[in-house]
C-alpha cells in the first residue's frame, strides 16, 4: 500500500515540475522577415519551400491556442512511466517537454525544404506530420534494462505510428544491435553517434489529437546528448567542428561506462549465485 502512494507522490511531483519547464508564453508568431532572420533562412530558401506564411501563422495559432490540451496529454502519458510497475521494467526518469512554438514552424518549413514532407501542411494536418510535438525522455541506469521497458511501452494501449527506431553508433557492440532488430527495431547508425531509440506513438488510438515522440536511452547516453545539444548549439557552424573530436571522444568514454556499468551487473549477478550456491553446500555438509 505505502508503495502505490509513494508512486502517486512521484507522479503528482513529476507532473508539477514538467509544468513549470514547459510554461510557454502565448504570443503572435514573429513577422515572416524577423523568423527568417532569427532562424537564418534566406528569403530565397523560404520560397523554395512552396509554404504559404498565412499558413504557418495559423498553425502557430492553433498550436499555441492548444498548449493546455497538450500538456494533458503529456501529463497523462508520463503518468504511464512513473508507476511501480514501470520501476520494475527498468524505468530510472522521465522527463517531458512540449515543442516550442517557433521550433514547430522552423521545423515544418525544414522538412518541405528537405523532402520529408511533399504535401502542403496546414492547420489542419499538422499535428500529423509533426510527430514530436510531445516528447518523452525515458532513462534507465543499464544497457539491457531496456528491454522491460521496450515490453513495457509495447503493452500500453498505444497505436504505433512507426517501426520503433535504434539509432547507434557504428562500432557499438553488435549483439545488443542484433537484440533490437530481434524485438521489431529498425537500426541506423547515427552520423553524429548519436545513441536512443524512439517510438513514435498515438497515445489515444480513440480520439487523436496529435502524436508523441517517446525516447528512450541510458543515463551515459543522456548526458553525452545534453552536452553535445548545448555546446554544439551554443557554437557558431564554423567553430563546431573543432568540437567534434572532443565530443566523440566524449561519446566513447558514454559507451565505455555503459559496457563497464554492464559488466559490473553481470559480475554481482555471478557473485551472489556463487554466494547461494556456497550457502546450500554449507547446509548440506551439515
Amino acid at each position: 500500500m505505502a508503495r502505490k502512494s509513494r508512486s502517486k507522490t512521484e507522479s503528482e511531483t513529476a507532473q508539477k515540475t514538467s509544468f513549470t519547464e514547459n510554461s510557454v508564453e502565448k504570443k503572435a508568431l514573429l513577422s515572416k522577415e524577423d523568423f527568417l532572420k532569427k532562424f537564418k533562412i534566406s528569403q530565397k530558401t523560404f520560397m523554395s519551400s512552396k509554404i504559404k506564411w498565412i499558413d504557418l501563422v495559423k498553425i502557430h495559432e492553433s498550436y499555441v491556442a492548444s498548449q493546455d490540451l497538450f500538456q494533458n496529454i503529456a501529463t497523462t502519458l508520463i503518468s504511464k512511466f512513473l508507476t511501480s510497475d514501470a520501476k520494475d521494467a527498468g524505468v530510472h526518469s522521465v522527463r517531458f517537454r512540449l515543442k516550442n512554438p517557433e521550433s514547430v514552424i522552423e521545423k515544418i518549413i525544414r522538412k518541405r525544404l528537405e523532402g520529408k514532407v511533399t504535401k502542403a501542411v496546414t492547420v489542419k494536418n499538422y499535428t500529423n506530420e509533426i510527430t514530436d510535438l510531445i516528447g518523452i525522455r525515458i532513462l534507465h541506469v543499464f544497457k539491457d534494462d531496456w528491454f522491460g521497458i521496450h515490453n513495457y511501452i509495447q503493452n500500453c494501449q498505444f497505436k504505433f505510428i512507426e517501426i520503433p527506431k535504434v539509432y547507434y553508433r557504428k562500432g557499438d557492440e553488435k549483439h545488443f544491435i542484433d537484440e533490437c532488430k530481434k524485438n521489431g527495431c529498425v537500426t541506423e547508425v547515427h552520423p553524429k553517434a548519436y545513441r536512443s531509440i524512439h517510438y513514435i506513438v498515438n497515445p489515444h488510438p480513440q480520439n487523436k489529437v496529435c502524436f508523441a515522440e517517446i525516447q528512450v536511452r541510458t543515463v551515459f547516453e543522456d548526458g553525452w546528448s545534453e552536452i553535445d545539444h548545448k555546446l554544439r548549439y551554443a557554437s557558431k557552424k564554423t567553430k563546431r567542428h573543432a568540437l567534434d573530436r572532443y565530443l566523440l571522444a566524449l561519446n566513447r568514454i558514454a559507451g565505455s561506462a555503459d559496457e563497464i556499468g554492464s559488466i559490473i551487473k553481470s559480475r554481482q549477478i555471478e557473485l551472489r549465485r556463487e554466494e547461494s550456491e556456497k550457502q546450500i553446500d554449507n547446509k548440506r555438509s551439515k
